[in-house]
């Protein structure tokens, strides 16, 4: 394939993970209705594995046969920090909508970024960097602006517990960003995923068994049901290869950005189905977080010197 192509693939791959990706808080405000937030997640995230499973048993048959213990414990605890953005999210999505949530979960951007600072000695350039510091406080200046003129949708003073919610789940996601990189260097992003995927259904499913309902699906109707197992396969399963097809072919760094796009296909959901609805204030706010994550994201590793 020519380099023009690959190209053109990767952009493809991406806008498709951009809009993907811009429904799981509109899957998870709608199911909340239904599917306490235990079932919701062990059912979607067990649909999204099983959907993508042969295609990479087909792909890494070979590599499985290579990995360790420790590849495979290493995937196991990436698990434990997805496992609670995933259920931390779920609850905050409920209790600040699907607008808000998205705009402040891209606060992960930072997190991820702070924590590769103590974790990776070869990123550790990136809290020098005055783009990174700049942007963190515009990031910061944001979530102050969100917080301070609440969402017209919401009733009432501003739910504090739902946005500790939303900053657990961003610390989830970063934490979990970054044991992925640590554990699967040699699994590869595509078997990391088969990995991380088991796992994280494996441990979702004894929490939904003590604290969830697993019996929902058989009380609700058949369209609820294929809503739930639906966004599972399209959003775990599909997103998740899509999103590895981008970085292969165009880059992290350019794939991380793009994804800032996915809280404005949010906003526009969430207004379009469940009449949320934005003020000046949380516009200009949201804006603010999204610039800051995006100069943030812009950072870059000082080159070299060269010997003369």
């Amino acid at each position: 394939m020519s380099g023009r192509s690959q190209i053109w693939r990767g952009r493809l791959a991406l806008a498709a993970t951009i809009i993907i990706w811009s429904t799981p808080p509109i899957f998870q405000f709608w199911l909340a209705r239904d599917f306490d937030p235990w079932s919701q997640n062990f059912y979607r995230y067990a649909a999204g594995f099983l959907a993508v499973l042969p295609f990479l048993l087909w792909r890494s048959r070979w590599s499985l046969r290579r990995l360790g213990s420790k590849d495979w414990l290493g995937c196991a605890a990436a698990a434990v920090p997805n496992v609670i953005h995933q259920v931390a999210q779920t609850i905050a999505v409920v209790l600040l909508w699907p607008g808000i949530y998205a705009l402040l979960g891209r606060m992960s951007v930072i997190f991820t970024a702070l924590l590769a600072v103590v974790f990776f000695a070869d990123e550790r350039w990136i809290g020098r960097s005055l783009k990174f510091q700049a942007g963190t406080v515009l990031a910061l200046a944001g979530v102050i602006g969100l917080v301070w003129v609440p969402n017209d949708s919401m009733a009432g003073s501003f739910p504090w517990t739902g946005f500790w919610l939303a900053v657990t789940a961003a610390l989830g996601w970063s934490f979990y960003g970054i044991m992925v990189k640590k554990f699967t260097v040699r699994t590869g992003p595509a078997l990391g995923f088969g990995m991380i995927g088991f796992s994280t259904a494996a441990l979702l499913l004894p929490l939904m068994l003590l604290f969830g309902d697993a019996s929902t699906i058989f009380r609700v109707d058949a369209w609820t049901n294929g809503i739930l197992f639906g966004s599972g396969i399209v959003s775990i399963g599909l997103g998740h290869w899509l999103y590895y097809v981008g970085i292969r072919d165009l880059g992290v760094a350019p794939s991380q950005s793009a994804l800032l796009l996915c809280p404005l296909g949010t906003i526009l959901l969430s207004t379009l189905f469940f009449d949320e609805t934005f003020g000046w204030g949380q516009i200009a706010a949201g804006a603010v977080l999204l610039a800051g994550a995006f100069l943030a994201l812009a950072a870059r590793s000082p080159l070299p010197r060269q010997s003369k």
